[in-house]
């Protein structure tokens, strides 16, 4: 296990290697290669979930399994079969033409009238007979020898009964209506009735003569009547559906050709490729991808030139994809999209976990049999898990918030189940809520699991992971504690100002801690050439040239770089330990060349670091830091006041030398920074009391219990007490124990200090 740490780095970059070499380079075209992996197992996974499994059948075959209906659709051939009989039970539609009607009385009019001018006529009775005869055939009427003797030898009175009796007939029979089909019976009635009226036989034969031939068909088929109230009665006739999950054929049964018409319309039947779905899951899958492209290009279009994160991103989403296909048979309600926006949010940005809660949600829904249920599930699980590691500070709380996406799937789960028309005590309810709450935890497992890794390949720094990198038991720093015990001192002090100062003017403050820790590093190589580590003892620098002096002293950087690199920490932390000097000089080196025998030929930027300067808000903030914690060492009476001068007068240097130039820090952030750093320092180098030995007997005595002494009240004890404090074995002129002395061993020790780093 103690070895883990050191072999970890190997590992990683070979990873790394294998991942990274065979990428384009061209951020673009990573996009579109990963657009089009995107849509190639979006598309995979939405047809295995959509696409139901075809058969080939024909009518007559035997089912080989129970076929049951992947949706509810409608049977046209039952409902066809159902509106054809609503349509037949219609009977045909006629209608009475009043004209008929009203021709037959003309006729019957006409008749009597002649038969009223003949009786009134002086004419013989075979003139007046022949007369009748030739009206009457007029119209079609054959009279025979008694209707023609009925007719002549009646009065007016009997001529006009006749007539009414004969009109009351025909108007019963005509209103009634005749169809063609049924004039013999329209006939045989109209005699039925002549006969039944009490007349002489030659009057029945009168009447009925008439009667055959002015009762005809006044009843016409209304054609468009007719297709009308078939077609309503058609529509009347509601769809016979085949529900979801209903069997169609048993196994074992013969497939009808009803059956294969139901198969088919459900896309069953292997007769042709289904082109509409297939084209459907296209668009959707499609939609989704160009509405992440579109969130990504307005919203966060530095993700989209970062081929690590973009590739990032994609992977993602292709492992909770691929993780609900695979789990999806147990529950729809299991699909973990919450470790996929657990991971977004950690490893690239809330907005974006958020956002893609949203489109992951849906997706969910139309995977598992396009039910709304599972996505409303998916959503709020996916929200919850991003807001419940917002503020991510440990990996245990990663596990925390895997208990409150199973808190909020079973609650959407209940709600949705309530909305449904289902109980909360119904067991299939309660089995749905275990599925919801094991998603959440499953999904804290996920996330814990493949965190580390995500990290380290794919070289993004976490909360967590400065955290893990701020441990004491780090490799580095327990080197940085052993070898180099003052800078690793130094190194805590500055983190804690930086991390101070971060928090109050806006920044990563766990990076900043994190990077003032690793920051000097450089300096396990040679420890005793710096200040920090030299604790009284001779200072190597005495005895080589300023040059040489210098080049150890900026070499300390390279070599931070150097050792941070081999162990694999991340490019944000390499970075603070490249650009934490920037570009300044080493100032006490240049004075000491600039005031040797070869002042002519020495060369300013030979006494500068590498650079480059600072670019963050972070290493800026850790420049600052660094100088301020190192001079504020040196002062010789740390009162407040002196404390905020020289903060002002280190970030006013640096200000002047152009190291803040490309550094995001504003002069306002600036003077926040004084107050903090002025505030933190003043707390660490506070005056303290010198306290002398004391006898046995001198320890007893009042004023030793109450802490006073004599000595600590003249002035000889307030500057031994002074002059020891600055000195700190920094420098030769520190150990001078009188004030004089002491301000200029300070002054001395403010400047070894800067030119040891």
């Amino acid at each position: 296990m103690a070895m883990e740490p050191q072999t970890r780095p190997n590992w990683v970059k070979a990873v790394r290697a294998v991942a990274w070499s065979h990428l384009p380079r061209n951020p673009r075209v990573v996009a579109g290669v990963w657009a089009v992996i995107v849509f190639a197992i979006g598309f995979m996974v939405l047809s295995a979930a959509l696409a139901p499994v075809r058969y080939d059948l024909e009518a007559g075959q035997v089912a080989p399994e129970d076929i049951h209906a992947t949706r509810t659709i409608v049977d046209r051939v039952a409902t066809e079969r159902a509106r054809q009989a609503a349509a037949a039970e219609v009977s045909d539609q006629y209608e009475i033409n009043s004209q008929t009607t009203a021709d037959a009385e003309a006729v019957v009019a006409a008749v009597f009238a002649a038969i009223r001018e003949l009786n009134s006529s002086q004419g013989s009775y075979s003139t007046r007979e022949t007369g009748l005869i030739d009206a009457a055939g007029t119209y079609g009427i054959t009279m025979d020898e008694a209707a023609v003797s009925a007719a002549l030898s009646a009065s007016p009175d009997v001529v006009d009964s006749l007539e009414l009796r004969l009109r009351s007939v025909i108007e019963n029979i005509m209103q009634a209506g005749v169809k063609a089909e049924y004039l013999d019976a329209a006939h045989a009635q109209a005699a039925a009735r002549v006969n039944a009226l009490d007349l002489t036989y030659g009057q029945e034969v009168l009447l009925n003569s008439i009667a055959q031939v002015v009762i005809v068909p006044n009843m016409h088929f209304n054609a468009h009547e007719t297709q009308a109230r078939r077609e309503a009665a058609m529509a009347a006739v509601l769809p016979v559906e085949i529900l979801k999950g209903q069997v169609i054929v048993r196994a074992g049964d013969l497939v009808t050709s009803d059956h294969l018409s139901i198969l088919q319309d459900l896309g069953l039947l292997r007769d042709k490729p289904a082109w509409g779905a297939l084209l459907g899951i296209c668009l959707l899958v499609g939609l989704m991808e160009a509405g992440v492209g579109l969130y990504l290009y307005l919203f966060d279009h530095s993700l989209l030139l970062s081929v690590r994160r973009l590739s990032l991103l994609c992977l993602l989403v292709i492992l909770t994809m691929a993780l609900g296909a695979a789990v999806r048979s147990f529950s729809g309600y299991f699909i973990p999209v919450a470790a996929g926006t657990m991971l977004i949010a950690v490893l690239l940005d809330i907005r974006l976990a958020i956002f893609t809660a949203f489109v992951l949600g849906p997706f969910v829904g139309f995977m598992v049999g396009n039910d709304l249920r599972f996505a409303l599930v998916a959503v709020a699980g996916g929200l919850t898990g991003v807001f419940a590691v917002s503020r991510l500070k440990q990996r245990s709380d990663l596990m925390r918030a895997g208990l409150l996406v199973a808190g909020a799937n079973a609650v959407a789960i209940a709600a949705v189940s309530t909305l449904a028309g289902r109980s909360l005590f119904e067991l299939a309810t309660a089995r749905d809520m275990l599925w919801g709450a094991g998603n959440g935890v499953a999904s804290a497992i996920l996330t814990i699991g493949s965190l580390p890794f995500l990290e380290d390949i794919f070289g993004v720094l976490t909360g967590v992971k400065l955290l893990e990198l701020a441990n004491p038991n780090q490799p580095l720093l327990r080197r940085l504690l052993m070898e180099a015990p003052g800078t690793y001192h130094h190194s805590i002090i500055v983190g804690n100002l930086a991390e101070a100062a971060i928090s109050e003017v806006g920044g990563n403050a766990a990076l900043a801690r994190a990077g003032a820790y690793y920051h000097d590093i450089g300096k396990i190589k040679r420890p005793y050439f710096f200040v920090d580590n030299q604790f009284g003892g001779d200072n190597p620098h005495d005895k080589i040239a300023p040059s040489l002096s210098a080049l150890i002293i900026t070499s300390h950087v390279r070599d931070g770089v150097a050792l941070a690199e081999e162990a694999g920490l991340p490019k944000e932390i390499v970075d603070l330990i490249r650009q934490h000097h920037g570009t300044s000089l080493v100032s006490y080196f240049y004075s000491r060349a600039a005031e040797g025998e070869d002042a002519e030929h020495v060369v300013e930027e030979d006494f500068r670091y590498d650079g480059p300067r600072p670019l963050t808000r972070e290493a800026a903030v850790l420049m600052l830091a660094d100088c301020c914690e190192a001079a504020a060492r040196s002062l010789a009476r740390p009162s407040p006041g002196r404390i905020e001068g020289l903060v002002r007068k280190i970030m006013k240097d640096r200000l002047d030398d152009g190291q803040l130039d490309e550094s995001p820090l504003t002069l306002q952030d600036l003077d926040i920074m004084a107050g903090v750093f002025t505030r933190i320092l003043s707390g660490i180098f506070h005056r303290r009391v010198e306290y002398p030995e004391l006898s046995p007997r001198d320890a007893r005595a009042p004023g030793a219990r109450n802490g006073k002494n004599q000595n600590g009240r003249n002035g000889n004890g307030r500057n031994a007490g002074v002059g020891a404090r600055p000195g700190n074995g920094r420098s030769s002129a520190n150990r001078t124990g009188n004030d004089g002395n002491g301000r200029a061993g300070s002054e001395q020790g403010f400047t070894g200090r800067r030119a040891g780093g």
